[in-house]
Protein backbone atom coordinates (compact mmCIF):
# COMPACT_ATOMS: atom_id res chain seq x y z
CA UNK A 1 0.00 0.00 0.00
CA UNK A 2 1.60 3.00 -0.75
CA UNK A 3 1.20 6.53 0.86
CA UNK A 4 -1.72 7.85 -1.10
CA UNK A 5 -3.74 4.55 -0.48
CA UNK A 6 -3.09 4.71 3.22
CA UNK A 7 -3.78 8.44 3.00
CA UNK A 8 -7.13 8.12 1.52
CA UNK A 9 -7.80 4.83 3.73
CA UNK A 10 -7.22 7.12 6.51
CA UNK A 11 -10.00 9.86 5.62
CA UNK A 12 -12.06 7.35 5.11
CA UNK A 13 -12.37 5.56 8.17
CA UNK A 14 -14.48 6.30 10.55
CA UNK A 15 -11.79 6.40 13.67
CA UNK A 16 -8.12 6.94 14.23
CA UNK A 17 -6.35 3.77 13.57
CA UNK A 18 -4.92 2.25 16.72
CA UNK A 19 -1.84 3.26 18.33
CA UNK A 20 1.19 0.77 18.25
CA UNK A 21 3.31 1.77 21.16
CA UNK A 22 6.19 -0.49 19.47
CA UNK A 23 6.23 1.73 16.38
CA UNK A 24 6.68 4.82 18.86
CA UNK A 25 9.57 3.23 20.68
CA UNK A 26 11.34 2.33 17.67
CA UNK A 27 11.16 5.68 16.35
CA UNK A 28 12.38 7.42 19.73
CA UNK A 29 15.74 4.52 19.73
CA UNK A 30 16.19 5.43 16.19
CA UNK A 31 16.62 9.18 16.90
CA UNK A 32 18.30 8.74 19.88
CA UNK A 33 21.00 6.38 19.10
CA UNK A 34 21.33 8.79 15.54
CA UNK A 35 22.00 11.61 18.32
CA UNK A 36 24.35 9.72 20.51
CA UNK A 37 26.24 8.76 17.60
CA UNK A 38 26.54 12.52 16.59
CA UNK A 39 26.95 13.38 20.41
CA UNK A 40 29.81 10.87 20.96
CA UNK A 41 31.57 11.69 16.94
CA UNK A 42 31.77 15.41 18.57
CA UNK A 43 33.09 14.21 21.69
CA UNK A 44 35.94 12.69 20.11
CA UNK A 45 36.69 15.03 17.89
CA UNK A 46 36.68 17.68 20.56
CA UNK A 47 38.95 15.67 23.06
CA UNK A 48 41.42 14.80 19.50
CA UNK A 49 41.54 18.81 19.18
CA UNK A 50 42.41 19.37 22.62
CA UNK A 51 44.84 16.76 22.87
CA UNK A 52 46.54 17.86 19.65
CA UNK A 53 46.44 21.53 20.82
CA UNK A 54 47.98 20.20 23.83
CA UNK A 55 50.67 18.31 22.46
CA UNK A 56 51.50 21.24 19.39
CA UNK A 57 52.20 23.65 23.26
CA UNK A 58 54.27 20.78 24.64
CA UNK A 59 57.64 21.39 23.17
CA UNK A 60 57.54 25.37 23.36
CA UNK A 61 56.82 24.56 27.28
CA UNK A 62 59.54 22.11 27.98
CA UNK A 63 61.94 24.76 26.27
CA UNK A 64 60.45 27.52 28.23
CA UNK A 65 60.54 25.91 31.52
CA UNK A 66 64.08 24.81 32.06
CA UNK A 67 64.98 28.56 31.04
CA UNK A 68 62.90 29.79 33.47
CA UNK A 69 62.60 27.24 36.32
CA UNK A 70 62.22 29.48 38.90
CA UNK A 71 59.37 31.79 37.75
CA UNK A 72 57.91 28.68 36.56
CA UNK A 73 57.60 27.60 40.62
CA UNK A 74 56.27 30.63 41.67
CA UNK A 75 53.27 30.12 38.74
CA UNK A 76 52.31 27.05 39.76
CA UNK A 77 52.30 27.60 43.57
CA UNK A 78 50.04 31.35 43.09
CA UNK A 79 47.49 28.91 40.87
CA UNK A 80 47.43 26.63 43.70
CA UNK A 81 47.14 29.02 46.29
CA UNK A 82 43.80 30.46 43.51
CA UNK A 83 42.93 26.74 42.82
CA UNK A 84 42.62 26.07 46.95
CA UNK A 85 40.76 29.54 47.63
CA UNK A 86 37.91 28.78 45.36
CA UNK A 87 37.54 25.47 45.94
CA UNK A 88 37.53 27.25 49.74
CA UNK A 89 35.00 29.44 48.22
CA UNK A 90 32.82 27.10 46.75
CA UNK A 91 32.51 24.28 49.65
CA UNK A 92 31.36 27.61 51.92
CA UNK A 93 28.68 28.47 49.30
CA UNK A 94 27.37 24.66 49.32
CA UNK A 95 27.34 25.06 52.78
CA UNK A 96 25.40 28.04 53.18
CA UNK A 97 23.04 26.85 50.63
CA UNK A 98 22.34 24.03 52.07
CA UNK A 99 21.92 25.72 55.65
CA UNK A 100 19.57 28.79 53.95
CA UNK A 101 17.19 25.59 52.86
CA UNK A 102 16.53 24.67 56.10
Amino acid sequence: MDSQARLIAALGASAAPARDPGFALAVIGGAERRRYREETARSVLNAGGLAAAAAALAAPFVDWAGNNAEALQSGILSAAGLIALVGLARLMSARATVLLRR
